[in-house]
């Protein structure tokens, strides 16, 4: 492997590591949705259901930007990954 490849592997392995924390500390937020006596605080989880949304979008858009993958290929990979659980339900299990 050449050294601009080296170096571009590192460069994208840092990425995935950052969107690994990021997708862990929204899960954290997404937990603590809940408000006082166990009841669902609506504002909290549609703010966080916002952002995770605007966290996907702005993926999605930035590998087609990128020519990473066409908007085929990345939603042929979404459904590949809501059947591994089992379920093609358009939901992936939180954990």
């Amino acid at each position: 492997m050449g050294l601009i490849n080296w170096i571009f592997d590192i460069y994208q392995h840092t990425q995935i590591d950052k969107a690994r924390d990021e997708a862990r500390q929204a899960r954290l937020e997404a937990s603590a949705v809940r408000g006082g006596g166990g009841s669902v605080d609506v504002a909290r989880l549609e703010r966080a259901l916002g952002e995770l949304a605007l966290a996907t979008k702005t993926v999605q858009r930035m590998m087609v930007a990128k020519g990473i993958c066409t908007r085929e290929e990345f939603a042929a990979m979404m459904r590949e990954i809501d059947r591994e659980d089992g379920s093609e339900d358009g939901r992936a299990p939180l954990g």
